[in-house]
């Protein structure tokens, strides 16, 4: 048989055992597939604050990060993060764009208390928590 023939049929096998983990991956939904989206990224003199969305394969996060400058802090080296996190088997039909949709169209300073009270209304479940600690 051609050398040729052989790599292709090598590659043809290799790419079936690819298409067939991805598959199994999906159905599974093991995937790794990740999606983030910074909504916000803002420093004035006080702190930086940067706001993200983001999906993995079992839930989507919605987090502002607050890093406080040096002296602005009310302890030194504190960081705040507070966050929303929603499992997918959750979402009741609502996705990942009509959330980062959602959240780009509510101000910076309402956002995370507006999307909760949204979540609230659709009946969806999620974990939410301000999280703190020093560098």
């Amino acid at each position: 048989m051609p050398r040729l023939v052989i790599i292709l049929i090598i590659v043809k096998v290799l790419d079936s055992q690819e298409f067939f983990f991805n598959y199994i991956m999906k159905q599974l939904n093991l995937s790794s597939e990740r999606r983030s989206d910074v909504i916000r990224d803002f420093e004035n003199q006080i702190a930086r604050y940067t706001d993200y969305l983001s999906e993995t394969f079992d839930k989507i996060s919605y987090a502002e990060y607050i890093v406080p400058h040096k002296g602005k802090e009310v302890i030194p080296g504190m960081e705040y993060d507070d966050y929303v996190d929603i499992y997918k088997k959750d979402l009741n039909g609502l996705t990942y764009d009509q959330i980062l949709l959602f959240l780009k169209n509510t101000k910076p300073e309402e956002r995370i208390e507006k999307f909760k009270s949204f979540l609230d209304s659709r009946n969806i479940a999620f974990e939410a928590d301000l999280f703190t600690w020093c560098k």
